[in-house]
């Protein structure tokens, strides 16, 4: 990120949003271990307190009001704590009080927390990656959580978390979309998806495309998300065969990745669909809406 963290803010903000949602000695609790914490030479504190937080706090909802919503992304660029329950947004204001001067002594204790973390503590360190000190050093961290066999881990790091496009290198990115396309996730939630485009990515998708359709299998609609900026002569004969069988969520979908093509071509096929075109142009088709819609195939 070109601006850097305020920790201060950011820890204030989370506390805040918890007092207005849990029990006075909850958040009570949470402080003191703060205090502990920030103050001790060893990260032992940490780790207890990081164990028991999830006797003080529940895993429900860390609701915020659409002004706090707004508030993070000011706080945090694509930041996106009201998909977080109210136990990750207490162990994220644990986290960040561990004293950060040290980076190699933080990344340390950074990495006998994930080493030693149950599924649930896990959860919460891969969604806190966005807002944790040395940024620049955990793209390795996020990588490994990419290849967890556990879905909600998995979806800690990729979805509704704006660390992996501006961290992952291009094939960690691309593995990422595979897997959540393997794992049926919604790609809606993927951050930054537009900006992480590239070539190599559509390549693999088209031959995807390819041995599906000839297994007479379906593909997700999102997928054409991160194909139409490379839609030339090689691969419009898919596009077009999209348009001939397609559903039409299939058709919102193509007509989307056509809108970001400079293929001529393109242009011309979504003027045969003026309806999905002026639906575009409103705004009332949007990757978002494909995504909220799509149901997966089994």
């Amino acid at each position: 990120m070109n601006t850097p963290l305020d920790h201060s803010r950011i820890t204030t903000y989370l506390l805040e949003n918890l007092q207005q949602q849990t029990p006075s000695g909850a958040t009570e609790w949470l402080q003191a271990q703060a205090v502990k914490i920030a103050g001790a030479d060893k990260a032992s504190p940490l780790f207890i307190a990081f164990g028991q937080a999830s006797r003080y706090f529940p895993k429900e909802a860390f609701a915020l009001t659409t002004e706090a919503v707004a508030s993070a992304k000011k706080l945090r660029k694509d930041w996106r704590p009201e998909t977080w329950d109210q136990l990750k947004a207490a162990r994220a204001f644990l986290v960040l009080h561990l004293n950060a001067s040290d980076a190699d002594w933080w990344m340390a204790q950074l990495s006998r927390l994930f080493e030693t973390g149950d599924m649930y503590e896990l959860e919460a360190l891969y969604a806190a990656l966005c807002i944790l000190p040395h940024q620049g050093r955990l793209a390795q961290r996020a990588s490994e959580g990419l290849r967890s066999n556990i879905s909600t881990v998995f979806d800690a790091v990729a979805l509704n978390n704006p660390f992996p496009s501006e961290q992952l290198n291009e094939m960690a990115w691309n593995q990422l979309v595979l897997k959540a396309i393997f794992l049926q996730r919604p790609l809606c939630q993927i951050i930054g998806s537009d900006s992480r485009n590239n070539a190599n990515l559509a390549d693999t998708l088209l031959d995807a495309v390819r041995e599906r359709w000839s297994a007479n299998r379906s593909v997700m609609p999102e997928l054409w998300r991160y194909v139409g900026p490379f839609i030339d002569d090689s691969n419009f004969y898919l596009i077009e065969k999209l348009f001939d069988q397609g559903s039409t969520l299939e058709l919102q979908a193509g007509m989307l990745a056509l809108a970001v093509s400079n293929y001529p071509p393109a242009q011309e096929l979504m003027g045969r669909h003026p309806e999905i075109r002026r639906q575009i142009e409103s705004g009332e088709v949007t990757w978002d809406s494909v995504g909220r819609q799509y149901v997966p195939f089994s």
